[in-house]
């Protein structure tokens, strides 16, 4: 264990109005709350001034760093990269678009410190259009919670906590891979870490566009989905085995 217990992580591509509010945000959060954390911005290749920002902040507050990939690499190699780069006990990853709450950070941290290994947002008041909501309900109950047996309801939330020890080791590798964020969970859970699900809430973004292409997705996500299942297979099968028996135990109650 370090002296600081948690590194919120924030990813970071062409943010540049959103960085500074969500940055003093958290900060307020550690400051209200007596949390001793750190803001790792994890700046990917950003184009629209995001990185003058950042480097602004870090000078600005000691519990700021700034992490810069140099070009574009993607949601995945950005978490990654915050994972080798947190100090905290905990690290939390956060989507710097302001759709997300920095006043549950401590939410999250109290389930950590209950034992869980993983603790992952759910928007149960999804602030989105149609279409991306349908695509994730769909991939939710056929892929997440159908073919992994997992419980759960919202696998892409940009808002989830980890022990950092347990996030390094369980092998997030995202090379070869379109987006292995998307699989995220399911590779927590075959290296049997603990998952809890909380409910977040969710809002528009104020500023800035999303570069997520709806249409795309989902054939991104089953092409990774091939090369999980080739790479996991054993693992997927002992996990299937163990959340039907489990399903089965409760229905028997």
């Amino acid at each position: 264990m370090t002296d600081m217990e948690c590194t919120t992580i924030l990813l970071i591509y062409n943010e540049k109005d959103n960085i500074e509010p969500l940055t003093k945000d958290i900060l307020a959060v550690y400051s209200n709350n007596e949390i001793n954390g750190e803001v790792l911005l994890l700046d990917d290749g950003s184009t629209d001034g995001s990185s003058e920002v950042c480097d602004y902040l870090s000078k600005m507050d000691e519990r700021v760093r700034t992490i810069r990939h140099t070009v574009n690499k993607g949601r995945s190699f950005a978490i990654r990269t915050g994972f080798r780069e947190a100090r905290g006990d905990v690290a939390i990853i956060m989507d710097g678009d302001r759709q997300y709450e920095p006043k549950e950070i401590p939410q999250f941290l109290d389930k950590i410190r209950e034992g869980n290994d993983v603790v992952s947002g759910w928007r149960y008041q999804r602030s989105d259009t149609f279409i991306r909501r349908f695509i994730s309900n769909v991939y939710n109950k056929y892929i997440i919670r159908k073919m992994f047996g997992l419980n759960i309801k919202d696998q892409n939330s940009g808002f989830k906590a980890f022990v950092r020890t347990k996030a390094l080791s369980m092998g997030f590798d995202p090379e070869g891979y379109l987006g292995l964020h998307r699989y995220i969970l399911p590779l927590a859970a075959l290296n049997g870490m603990t998952i809890e699900e909380i409910p977040i809430v969710h809002y528009s973004r104020p500023s800035g566009k999303s570069y997520i292409k709806f249409y795309t997705v989902p054939f991104i996500a089953l092409r990774d989905l091939r090369r999980f299942n080739r790479e996991h297979r054993d693992q997927i099968r002992v996990l299937s085995s163990i959340m039907r028996s489990s399903s089965s135990k409760r229905a028997d109650r």
